[in-house]
């Protein structure tokens, strides 16, 4: 390459590295702002102005340096073409001494050049530092530093926690936390936190905090009462037992033994040998010795007799098919003007008692029982049965709606020891201590029918029809009811159990399969025998046959049943000629073997 090829290739490649480096460092810097904003925030503002403020002062001194290169190189170019190249480089020499000469600083000329250069290479060498480097938000509170975090999110995730965790302090105001936040390099000592252990590092500083003003404040004495005060206060106080019943103070007195002799006197009437423990329907007791003002002090008889007397209790009846008011005053050892007077209601709704008293209405009567009534214990053991359980096996085998018991249940024995309380001879209450089984129940075990109760599964022909003309119908069976009868009986009916097998008396075509009601004859089959006769077979659980079918003697054609009108399991037979005459069935049927 020639010299003057190589000048002006100099001064391009001066120009554009000036460029790439330009653009090179503004997008090196624009990804370390958005890098330190985003992990520090509440200080992105100030960061931001003075790398900017930077970033512009040194692009434009590089900017203007570049462009004066080109400048200078674009001239030298034209000299050159005009002058030559030894001419133009002279020239260009003699520019330079005399600006040095001119401005009297000639280091000036060579700043204003090396100095873009070298902050290019500056800010590139920071940039690539700055991107190696790992940064983090250090949040201080309260003069101590808590930690390093991330980012701001997880700053204002420990406030939140904070805030909330504050409250079971007595602040007397809303709280907030504020930090003073620092971005700096990471080193190898430090460790970045998540929100969680930063409120907690906050909460123990302001635990720390509150637990040293409650220490002030727990050292501040309290004021002093004098001894003249103490006896002042002590000279008008006498001691004295409270005397407490279910809770309720009943009154102050200086002795209580008074109170104890009362007590024990009525306890000592129920004493026998039967009962384990005497006591009271309400706990009495006492405290220990107090001071009380004198005129707090109530006497022992009073107190005695409010253990002793009565007080008012509600009782109910419950008015009974037959009750009128005379019965149930007469019943209930009362007044009949006090019955009327009775506050009584009928289905939650109040009623007057009159003589149209309704079975069900509720009357509270006011009564009166001992305001310490006297409870007696005693232990007892008594006998109770065990219910057995029922266990129910389906069978389709049977009739639908028949059962049978094959296993009798039968009930269980267990005896208890109890501790019974008795107020008036009524138990009241009874607290089981143990019990032991001496007879464990049996289940009782029945067997319920889900089927029709035929059995499916017989021969579809019989060999056994006994001796007549006609083949016997039906599987073993006895005739019950003959033709006529005085009755106009037009067959005979042969009973046999539910589900017997029925078969063709003769060989022929099925004519009819009635089912239902079916004008007293139940479900049934007709058929047309091949002899020109119709025999029909009435009162069946269920045809085996169909509608045109083609039959043999001795075939198959149904199960004996009940239907229609009928009263009992059977057969009705009948045999009747072409034109509709019924014939006795008993002359071409018979049960005897051949």
């Amino acid at each position: 390459m020639d010299s003057e090829n190589f000048i002006s290739a100099l001064g391009r490649c001066v120009c554009e590295t000036g460029g790439k480096i330009a653009s090179s460092v503004s997008d090196a810097v624009r990804r370390i702002l958005s890098v330190i904003g985003r992990a520090a925030a509440p200080l992105r503002k100030d960061i931001l102005f003075v790398l900017s403020t930077v970033v512009k002062g040194a692009g434009r001194l590089f900017s203007a340096a570049t462009e004066g290169t080109a400048a200078r190189v674009k001239d030298f170019n034209r000299r050159r073409k005009m002058f030559g190249m030894k001419k133009s480089a002279y020239m260009g020499f003699c520019e330079i001494r005399l600006a040095f000469k001119r401005k009297g600083k000639p280091a000036v000329t060579f700043i204003n050049m090396a100095f873009p250069i070298a902050a290019a290479a500056f800010l590139i060498g920071t940039v690539a530092v700055t991107l190696s480097q790992d940064y983090g938000v250090s949040v201080e509170y309260d003069g101590k530093e808590m930690g390093v975090v991330e980012e701001d999110g997880v700053i204002s995730e420990a406030q939140c926690t904070v805030a909330d965790i504050v409250e079971y302090y007595d602040t007397g105001d809303d709280y907030y936390v504020t930090a003073t936040l620092a971005i700096r390099p990471l080193t190898s000592n430090d460790e970045v936190i998540d929100g969680v252990t930063l409120a907690g590092k906050m909460e123990e500083r302001i635990s720390d905090q509150y637990d040293h003003i409650d220490a002030e404040a727990a050292e501040e004495p309290e004021e002093a009462v004098t001894v003249e005060e103490t006896e002042s206060i002590a000279e008008n106080l006498v001691e004295a037992f409270k005397v407490i019943v279910d809770g309720e103070c009943l009154g102050y007195v200086y002795d209580n033994e008074p109170i104890d002799s009362t007590l024990s006197g009525i306890k000592a009437e129920y004493e026998s040998d039967e009962y384990t423990e005497i006591g009271f329907s309400k706990d009495v007791e006492y405290t220990e010795i107090e001071y009380v003002e004198p005129d707090e002090i109530t006497s022992v008889d009073s107190i005695v007799e409010q253990l002793t007397g009565y007080e008012s209790s509600p009782e109910y009846y419950e008015v009974q098919d037959g009750d009128n008011l005379w019965k149930i005053a007469k019943e209930l050892d009362i007044d009949l003007d006090v019955l009327t007077g009775s506050y009584a209601t009928y289905d939650g709704e109040a009623v007057e008692l009159g003589d149209n008293i309704k079975v069900g209405t509720l009357i509270q009567i006011e009564s009166e029982v001992p305001y310490l009534q006297v409870e007696c214990k005693k232990e007892l053991t008594y006998r109770s049965s065990i219910d057995y359980e029922t266990i129910t096996i389906e069978d389709d085998s049977m009739l639908e709606g028949e059962t049978v018991v094959e296993v009798e249940g039968q009930e269980g024995e267990r005896y208890t020891r109890a501790v019974v309380t008795y107020v008036d001879d009524t138990a009241v209450r009874k607290k089981n201590l143990d019990s032991i089984i001496v007879e464990e129940p049996v289940s009782e075990i029945i067997r319920v029918g889900t089927g029709n109760g035929i059995d499916h599964n017989v021969p579809e022909f019989s060999d056994e029809g006994g001796n007549g003309e006609y083949f016997w119908p039906v599987e073993g069976g006895t005739i019950t009811a003959y033709q006529g009868e005085g009755r106009d009986h037009k067959g005979i009916d042969i009973s046999a159990p539910y589900g017997t097998p029925v078969y063709a008396a003769a060989s022929g075509t099925v004519i009819d399969v009635g089912s239902g009601w079916n004008s007293g004859y139940g479900n049934a089959v007709m058929i047309q025998n091949d002899d020109g006769n119709v025999t029909m077979y009435a009162h069946l659980a269920e045809a085996a046959t169909e509608l045109d079918q083609t039959v043999e003697e001795g075939q198959l054609i149904g199960y004996v049943g009940s239907t229609g009108d009928s009263s009992g399991n059977h057969l009705h037979f009948e045999v009747r000629t072409s034109d509709g005459k019924y014939m006795d069935p008993c002359t071409f049927v018979s049960q005897d073997a051949e």
